[in-house]
């Protein structure tokens, strides 16, 4: 999912906001309304809270440089989706969004 992202950047090329109501699904959508998205658009992560958001973008902050494009991340060899994924699994309650998952990190 890509929206316009607004919002704080507590990290550069990371934006935190928080979903518009007629936007959340029912469940996870309603219960997860903060994103985490890069500066694109795309979004990458949903949480409960605006802190628990921001506390997942310092928490994968020093992966990669996320002002670069989604197509660099995507293609840059360096870049650890593991280590990514395993950050936000373990250290976050965050839920990946159905267009990140593990499959689609970016």
């Amino acid at each position: 999912m890509s929206l316009p992202c607004r919002g704080v950047e507590p990290v550069p090329g990371l934006r935190v906001f928080e979903l518009p109501e007629n936007l959340r699904e029912e469940g996870d959508g309603v219960a997860n309304p903060w994103r985490l998205a890069h500066h694109s658009g795309l979004v990458l992560v949903a949480f409960p809270s605006r802190e628990d958001a921001l506390r997942g973008a310092r928490e994968v902050a020093d992966l990669t440089d996320w002002t670069r494009t989604p197509e660099e991340l995507r293609t840059d060899a360096d870049f650890d989706r593991e280590e990514y994924i395993d950050r936000v699994e373990h250290r976050t309650n965050g839920l990946f969004t159905a267009r990140s998952g593990k499959e689609t990190v970016l």
